[in-house]
């Protein structure tokens, strides 16, 4: 948002979004997508497996949380093309 005042915050730009409104449309509507989404998973819980708790703790590591890192970006990124795509048209 400041990157008019402040030229030199352009760095931290490393999705290259569009603009900073567009970044913040689609940020919200990525989180409503994302709430929306994950109601079902909430409410319906995962599937009880016995397992050692060390693969368990793996396995839901590398779903939840490397999924929580990356995917945030991926969708965010695309909802941002679609979006600065929609406002120029």
């Amino acid at each position: 948002m400041f990157a008019g005042a402040f030229p030199v915050l352009n760095a931290l730009n490393i999705m290259y979004l569009h603009s900073p409104q567009s970044a913040i449309l689609s940020a919200v509507i990525f989180n409503a997508i994302i709430i929306v989404a994950l109601i079902p998973l909430a409410l319906k819980g995962v599937k009880y497996e016995p397992k050692p708790a060390d693969a368990l703790l793996r396995q839901n590591l590398l779903i939840y949380g490397v999924g929580g890192v990356l995917i945030p970006f991926v969708g965010i990124k695309a909802i941002d093309l679609i979006v600065a795509a929609l406002h120029l048209a």
